[in-house]
């Protein structure tokens, strides 16, 4: 005789810190029918009255304390941030971290049903948050992010998150133009103020720029990736929070252009690194940033460094030079699939757009144009 089936009933919680998934048990039904109305009620009522069974109880998950069974910013962010290291790189996971931090030094033992309006005026620095600063661009991503976890993944009770469209309240500065060219020539002069370290300068500025290369990726930079007799370089690297990992876009080899090579013509080539600090070591962030903040005191600009290189370097490439872009996207190291919605951030195909239409009309032939009389 067969055993009569029976269908189990449960509801998914969320992994432990471990990985492993979590269920709250509902109980054996006689049909699907049964089980499924069952596990209908049983999630109403985690919801208004909580629970405290293991399961529960060990991922914090319905605990009727705080918030309504709900966890506090802070735990919830360590149960984000222990699944988003599982699944992304740990560079990656090291700027989430970074960025939830205001977050959770302002809210972190209250409840992550904070109101709305409150939220609000935490992100722009208004009401009772007005003397602090606006929250930026990334810290408003990453928090976005951290609650459309806790409700898709984790199941949170939260009808709504709190944070939904605060991420684009503010567009950072990748609408903004980069240097004209003038700007860019005045860029390289006023390397001149770092004295005998100006030429090291302006080649990291022109390989930058013109090898569309990150600063991490500069840094990560050693002579032994440079092919002068195939005129390539191999981006290999980056240093990232003082760690060698991955480039963004993977290793790639990319061509190397002349305005690169002659900056690099008279650099020593037997190091361990191509582009060195003052004292001779591997350059960082920190290093970069306080020679780049002399180089535009002496230009009177405003520009930041990556701003100012890789945004210029491919709006030069693809307005000036007439590139195509699946040739900016192999030099970039961007998908063909991606060329397009990316030149539209970095290309500024605006720039000097106007420019060009006077030209054209000053070149064009009188006869054909259209008059009022036509």
């Amino acid at each position: 005789m067969s055993k009569k089936k029976e269908w189990s009933g449960r509801i998914y919680l969320a992994r432990d810190d471990e990985g492993k998934q979590c269920f709250h048990w509902v109980g054996r039904f006689a049909t699907r029918k049964a089980r499924n109305e069952a596990v209908a009620d049983e999630r109403v009522r985690l919801k208004t009255e909580g629970c405290k069974c293991d399961a529960c109880v060990a991922t914090g998950k319905n605990q009727v304390a705080g918030g309504g069974g709900l966890l506090t910013v802070d735990a919830q962010a360590s149960r984000y941030l222990a699944d988003y290291k599982r699944r992304n790189k740990e560079s990656s996971w090291e700027t989430q971290t970074q960025r939830l931090k205001r977050f959770r030094r302002d809210h972190g033992d209250r409840s992550i049903d904070i109101p709305r309006a409150e939220m609000k005026d935490w992100f722009n620095g208004e009401g009772e948050y007005k003397e602090s600063d606006p929250v930026p661009i990334g810290d408003r991503q990453a928090i976005v992010s951290f609650y459309n976890h806790a409700i898709d993944d984790d199941d949170v009770p939260l009808a709504k998150s709190p944070a939904r469209g605060f991420s684009e309240l503010y567009d950072g500065r990748a609408d903004d133009p980069p240097p004209t060219e003038e700007q860019f020539d005045q860029l390289l002069l006023a390397c001149a103020a770092l004295g005998d370290y100006a030429p090291m300068m302006r080649a990291i500025i022109l390989f930058a720029t013109f090898e569309l290369f990150r600063p991490s990726e500069v840094f990560a930079v050693k002579p032994s990736h440079i092919d002068l007799r195939r005129m390539r370089v191999r981006k290999v690297k980056r240093l990232y929070r003082g760690k060698l990992d991955d480039p963004k876009t993977g290793p790639k080899t990319v061509a190397l252009v002349p305005p690169a090579r002659d900056a690099i013509a008279g650099l020593a080539m037997d190091g361990d690194w191509l582009f060195t600090s003052k004292t001779g070591l591997q350059l960082t962030r920190s290093t970069l940033e306080g020679y780049w903040a002399v180089v535009l005191a002496r230009a009177a600009l405003d520009f930041d460094f990556y701003h100012a290189t890789k945004h210029y370097g491919v709006w030069y490439m693809w307005r000036k030079m007439g590139m195509s872009e699946p040739a900016i996207a192999a030099q970039a190291g961007w998908k063909i699939s991606t060329v397009t919605k990316m030149l539209e951030t970095y290309g500024h195909g605006e720039v000097g757009a106007l420019d060009e239409v006077d030209a054209a009309w000053a070149a064009a032939p009188t006869a054909g144009h259209p008059t009022s009389a036509s």
